[in-house]
């Protein structure tokens, strides 16, 4: 395909095309979008171009990049948590083709902030989970807790991996978490987090920090980090 108006850069009127075959694509049910090497096939133009391409629709929304998996079409149905009670905080664990892989585990001095929520001292060892939340095999969500250490060293990795913390605090301590308090804010991805989650960096970040409560006492604290193309919240409110 070589009928290019000259005036404009090639790399733009390819993703103008583009654009439409996203949208079959995604009407047909497709994830996966077709690889670089296809679109060099197609349009007959070097892998500068096509990059240069692609990364136009990546900067707009429509596709996403996975170093070692490929290019994928965005999802608009995005993911939706009801944040309104805190049972249904914690349904969204279990959402209909959520996997997780556990990032880190372990004993880390407690980070300044967090001792006061704890209840521990500054510096006293606490234990910090880092999960990932894959929804149909692309990155979603970083979880990153803190508790106490006698807890978390109790937990198991399989039990880490398949459950939520309500449900090991209940299970395993006898612990009904009864009150929490969330904070979301739109931020910019880090490095850090645009390499777990597969986005660019600068991309944008649905940030929610959570304290989690038995009785008065905070038991957990933390943040998850959200990829702001596949995630929204959802809350009722009433006048009463």
């Amino acid at each position: 395909m070589s009928n290019f108006n000259t005036q404009i850069p090639k790399y733009v009127q390819i993703a103008n095309r583009l654009r439409k075959k996203i949208e079959e694509m995604y009407k047909e049910g497709q994830e996966k979008f077709l690889s670089d090497d296809e679109l060099i096939k197609m349009f007959d133009v070097s892998r500068m171009t096509i990059r240069q391409a692609v990364q136009l629709l990546v900067d707009e929304g429509l596709l996403n990049r996975i170093q070692g998996k490929g290019t994928f079409i965005v999802r608009k149905d995005k993911l939706k948590t009801d944040i309104a009670k805190l049972d249904n905080f914690f349904r969204g664990w279990y959402l209909k083709n959520f996997t997780v892989k556990l990032l880190y585990r372990g004993s880390v001095p407690c980070p300044e902030g967090i001792d006061e929520k704890l209840g521990v001292k500054p510096g006293e060892e606490v234990y910090q989970v880092k999960r990932l939340r894959l929804s149909e095999g692309i990155p979603v969500v970083i979880d990153n807790r803190y508790l106490l250490k006698k807890y978390g060293e109790q937990i198991t990795d399989e039990e880490y991996i398949n459950y939520s913390f309500s449900h090991l605090f209940l299970n395993k301590f006898n612990m009904a978490l009864s009150e929490g308090e969330i904070e979301i804010e739109a931020v910019l991805a880090s490095e850090e987090i645009s390499n777990i989650l597969g986005v660019s960096v600068g991309s944008p970040i649905l940030y929610r920090s959570v304290d989690l409560k038995v009785k008065s006492d905070c038991v957990l604290t933390g943040a998850s980090s959200y990829r702001g193309d596949m995630y929204k919240y959802k809350s009722v409110l009433s006048l009463e």
